[in-house]
């Protein structure tokens, strides 16, 4: 069950963008403790830049036929919401490194013209999305850095195992998190701390559920997919098993905070 209701604000590209309750909760975390309407601007600013971020990602997945839900803005940031798996590791590093690619192309230019009109307000937009892109590039799934290490890593090894040792990876840094948050006062690592490990959870999750009842993603060069064939009832088959039988898509989804996977004949 979801904590906190979501708005939609509009569309951009196609692409429904919600705000989230947690989002507004920051806002006035901010405006009380943090500089006031100032503050509030500088987060509208970050905020801004995390949807182009995320449209990186969404318009990439929509190129590789990944459905992608909508945005949406929360306490810790954007998401896009994917409701299908990328077929291939490529592909998933492809639409995970879209959106650092957009981040540092800003930052390129808000420093650029920062310089060229000594202009602080272009230099601050420069300097957050440089933060954005380096921050999301931490190997800890689901973050980019994580998504992008698991599909290396499943070039070599089952999408499970893959999955399992980036999720390793991604509690040393949760950890490493809570220990710079609570040595600095940086609050807001503190928090996304169980967070991110809370999250590697669910990934663990659904990797089972799509090998247990998909028959997993083949290791190797040939990577995962999401199509499988279907032999008879009884016999599940990968996207490189053999066997006839007719070809079946699913999504994988989440509905009143359960992960669910859906099969399209």
């Amino acid at each position: 069950m979801r904590m906190f209701k979501s708005w939609r604000l509009g569309t951009v590209l196609g692409f429904p963008i919600e705000i989230n309750l947690s989002f507004l909760i920051l806002l006035g975390i901010v405006f009380i403790g943090f500089g006031g309407l100032l503050g509030v601007f500088v987060v509208g600013l970050a905020f801004a830049s995390v949807v182009l971020h995320e449209l990186g990602h969404a318009v990439v997945a929509r190129m590789l036929h990944v459905p992608i839900a909508g945005i949406e803005l929360g306490f810790f940031g954007g998401a896009a919401k994917m409701t299908g798996i990328p077929r291939r590791p490529n592909h998933e590093i492809a639409i995970a490194i879209a959106g650092p690619i957009v981040s540092l192309v800003l930052a390129g230019i808000g420093l650029g013209l920062g310089l060229a009109f000594h202009s602080q307000w272009l230099g601050l937009i420069g300097w957050i999305n440089l933060v954005l892109a380096g921050f999301n590039l931490i190997p800890a799934l689901p973050m980019d850095g994580g998504r992008i290490l698991r599909a290396f890593l499943a070039k070599r090894t089952s999408y499970v195992r893959a999955t399992d040792q980036s999720i390793t990876v991604a509690r040393f840094v949760a950890v490493g998190f809570a220990i710079f948050g609570l040595a600095t006062g940086a609050y807001q690592l503190l928090l996304l701390a169980p967070f991110l490990w809370l999250m590697g959870t669910r990934e663990r999750v659904m990797a089972r559920m799509i090998q247990d009842r998909y028959g997993g993603y083949p290791g190797g060069g040939g990577g995962y997919h999401a199509e499988v064939l279907r032999h008879d009832d009884d016999d599940w088959r990968g996207p490189f098993g053999g066997g006839g039988g007719g070809m079946r898509r699913f999504t994988v989804v989440q509905r009143n905070g359960r992960v669910v996977i859906e099969a399209h004949d």
